[in-house]
């Protein structure tokens, strides 16, 4: 599987203030170019000065991790297409390049440890909650709330059967969306405060400490949840169950 090469979709970014566009185009064409040479490391920094700048829209994000999973540079890869599908759901490109990264990630690894690598499923309120935007399901709500009233009208006026059984089809279909409008939503709301391993050869320590004890690995690319903070650490939980702290620099937030 191969990741695809950035698409350039950056008239949002370039509608900025004056005072900023010209930096950010000269900073995208640089970046484009430097990709284009094969110059992957200057590439990155130009994109990661761009998001840094607040220019982070998907778009940069995106076209970030491509040149990250291009580098072997895995769990950033990750982090990047983890964070567009948080955003936009039905970013399709960024779903296929992540999957891409996750199987290159993981026939690194079972080439390094000789070992098959088996990958956590995400929980499914986790799946759940990430399934559609925000918006979306709100709308799906506000329409079968809007339909719940038509229908209930159209039942009370119906003057034969046949409009009466339609009226009431309509009414169960409606009450169904906004039932499922509110799971997306709550889903939504309470997904947890996860963030993304950047980097191999970590391993969970103890305490919040630089010599502390450690315990068990975590994977390049793995997806954790945040428990609590402690200055520059981070308590995290695994899927697999495991936790212990991690310094924050190798977390992504999502």
């Amino acid at each position: 599987m191969s990741v695809k090469a950035p698409a350039l979709f950056f008239a949002a970014m370039l509608c900025a203030s004056p005072a900023h566009a010209v930096n950010a185009r000269e900073l995208m064409t640089h970046a484009l170019q430097a990709e284009g040479h094969g110059d992957l490391a200057t590439a990155a920094h130009d994109l990661e000065e761009l998001a840094a700048a607040g220019f982070d829209g998907d778009a940069v994000v995106y076209d970030l991790g491509t040149v990250y999973a291009r580098a072997e540079r895995y769990g950033e890869a990750v982090w990047c297409f983890e964070r567009v599908l948080r955003r936009a759901p039905l970013a399709w490109e960024a779903r296929q390049n992540l999957q891409a990264t996750r199987v290159r990630l993981a026939r690194r690894d079972a080439g390094r440890s000789g070992r098959a690598v088996v990958e956590q499923a995400v929980p499914l309120r986790v799946q759940v909650g990430e399934l559609v935007p925000l918006g979306w399901s709100v709308a799906l709500g506000v329409l079968g709330q809007l339909g719940v009233v038509l229908a209930v009208l159209r039942r009370r006026r119906g003057t034969s059967e046949l409009a009466r059984v339609g009226a009431t089809v309509a009414l169960v279909l409606s009450l169904c969306a906004s039932l499922a409008s509110l799971g997306l939503v709550v889903a939504r709301r309470t997904l947890p405060a996860e963030s993304v391993v950047l980097h191999g050869g970590l391993r969970l320590l103890q305490s919040a400490r630089v010599d502390a004890i450690p315990d068990a690995p975590v994977r390049e690319g793995e997806r954790v949840v945040r428990v609590a903070r402690d200055g520059m650490f981070t308590r995290v939980r695994t899927l697999g169950g495991a936790s212990g702290w991690l310094d924050g620099a190798e977390l992504g937030d999502l």
